[in-house]
């Protein structure tokens, strides 16, 4: 094999500087790696999955990258100082620094280490200078990248953990605030732990973790909202009570109209069939002041319950006393309808010059005595006054004689 030529002096100065302005690419590239939050990370030791592959590679490249940019450092120095030696480098000058700037010089072992002596072994491979400047910023650029991808990775799961956690926070202080029973059943502790367990898990492996599990978010969610609901039911209930309590008034009024309505039919018809009056005014007033002693003791998981039973409670007998009224005032209705109607028939026998006619004078006493008389048998006058209407229709059809 032909010796290479020597270089010019020219040519080593040009090596000297680009060498340099390598080193100097690959000492900033170096100091960011080194101080880099990832490979603080990496460092700890307990990774699991990916995270744990990607820190095994890079570890074993930092090794590598420091072993070699030490060695670039030393043979960098070695030529400049050669070169600052005469301002016209002579034979013997120019042979060293052709061979530390052109010649592979450098020794690496199978992973890449550089072996200062034959005492470290038998090299694996050589390495000219420049290629291994080369090949150190290619390789450190990867490092940094890598490092960025678990950083990356890092902030993700941060991201995504730090709602919950946040949540919980809010969820607690809440809780606080309520006081009372408010934390009772949350089990704002619980969760938080199951929580932590789970962002420690994560932080193992970053780069394979994934979100928070979904289950324990749903949790977290349906306590946040329950604190959050107290907190709503405190800030709201006067104005819930308030309305509460007019809308007891309101039954009061309608079953006491209702009350009336009964009275009256009980008087006036007779066997109404009316189920008992309704009388839900007491007890309604009663789970009010119950409302009140829960909401002073704090016990706002009761009261949400309680609120919710005496508001639908309310409701119903709204409705009921409604529908009771409707009923008691249906048969006084129904009342005067007939007589209503008996009338309009007798007016009718009247026109057609009947209202003498013995048969169904006799008929017309009949239906009205019913409906004049209290209490009024309803089916009977209703009877009384189809049959007056039935044989008026039939001296009509046939014509008087």
């Amino acid at each position: 094999m032909s010796t290479p030529p020597l270089m010019s002096r020219d040519e080593v100065d040009r090596a000297i500087v680009g060498l340099v302005a390598a080193y100097d690419r690959i000492s900033a590239a170096m100091f960011e790696m080194d101080a880099h939050p990832a490979l603080v990370l990496l460092r700890g030791g307990g990774l699991r999955g990916r995270t744990a592959e990607v820190a095994n590679e890079v570890l074993a490249a930092v090794e590598v990258l420091w072993s070699q940019f030490t060695a670039l450092g030393a043979q960098l120095d070695r030529a400049k100082t050669v070169r600052a030696e005469r301002s016209r480098p002579g034979d013997s000058e120019l042979r060293l620094l052709t061979s530390v700037l052109r010649h592979p010089i450098v020794g690496l072992s199978a992973s890449g280490l550089v072996l200062d002596s034959l005492a470290g072994g038998t090299p694996a491979s050589w390495q000219t200078v420049p290629g291994l400047a080369s090949d150190l910023e290619t390789v450190a650029d990867e490092v940094v990248r890598a490092l960025g991808e678990v950083d990356a990775a890092s902030a993700r799961i941060a991201t995504a953990y730090a709602q919950p956690l946040s949540a919980l926070e809010k969820a607690r202080a809440g809780a606080v605030d309520l006081g009372g029973d408010a934390l009772k059943g949350s089990d704002v502790d619980g969760l938080a732990q199951k929580l932590s367990d789970a962002h420690a898990e994560a932080l193992l492996d970053p780069i394979g973790a994934s979100a928070p599990p979904p289950g324990l978010v749903s949790e977290i969610e349906a306590l946040t909202a329950r604190i959050a609901s107290l907190a709503a039911l405190r800030s709201a209930y006067p104005d819930r009570i308030q309305s509460l309590t007019t809308a007891v008034d309101e039954v009061a009024a309608a079953e006491a109209k209702t009350r009336e309505a009964y009275a009256m039919a009980e008087a006036k018809i007779a066997n109404t069939g009316l189920p008992p009056a309704p009388d839900a005014t007491g007890g309604l007033r009663a789970h009010l002041a119950q409302l009140g002693q829960l909401q002073r003791e704090g016990r706002w998981l009761r009261l949400v319950d309680e609120l919710s039973i005496v508001e639908r409670s309310v409701a119903r007998a709204k409705e009921r006393a409604a529908h009771l009224f409707e009923a008691a005032d249906g048969l006084m209705q129904r009342r005067t309808e007939l007589r209503g109607r008996l009338d309009a028939y007798r007016a009718r026998a009247g026109r057609m010059g009947l209202v003498e006619h013995d048969e169904l004078a006799a008929k017309h006493r009949a239906a009205r005595d019913l409906l004049y008389t209290s209490p009024c048998d309803l089916p009977a006058a209703t009877r009384a006054v189809v049959a007056y209407q039935r044989y008026l229709n039939q001296l009509t059809e046939r014509g008087n004689p």
